[in-house]
């Protein structure tokens, strides 16, 4: 692999990595969430206004997080995909079983599938700009 190629895929991976990690697009950088722990059921969903380092607006616009039930969907259906083909296949367990612990599994992930979507959401729109941290721009 070429240095160029090398760079692109660290540059991949990092914006990977910040979504995982619920940074900021900008700056990638400041928290997305005001907590890191999704199942504090009081703040696991709050989110900063703007970003602590890089002063992006996190209220992009009103409603602007309802567009994130389009990128929390293709994780459930991961995730569905995943438990089904290893419950059934793998430990061919009976369907009442398979329905159980798939509806259990799926509401004991949705904090977590909730902060992923949002994340994914705003990094659709918001483009990254390594001088972002540096001088706190808006």
């Amino acid at each position: 692999m070429d240095h160029g190629k090398k760079q692109s895929a660290i540059k991949k991976r990092s914006k990977l990595l910040s979504v995982a990690r619920q940074k900021c697009p900008r700056c990638r950088k400041g928290n997305l969430f005001t907590t890191q722990n999704p199942y504090n059921f009081k703040e696991g969903t709050k989110m900063y206004d703007s970003c602590p380092v890089c002063n992006q607006d996190f209220k992009i616009e009103p409603g602007f997080y309802i567009g994130a039930l389009w990128t929390s969907f293709p994780i459930v259906i991961f995730i569905m995909a995943l438990l089904s083909i290893s419950l059934l296949a793998y430990f061919k367990l009976s369907l009442d079983h398979f329905f159980v612990i798939l509806t259990l599994s799926l509401f004991l992930l949705q904090p977590v599938i909730t902060r992923l979507g949002r994340a994914i959401w705003i990094y659709i729109f918001v483009d990254y700009d390594p001088d972002a941290a540096k001088w706190g721009i808006e």
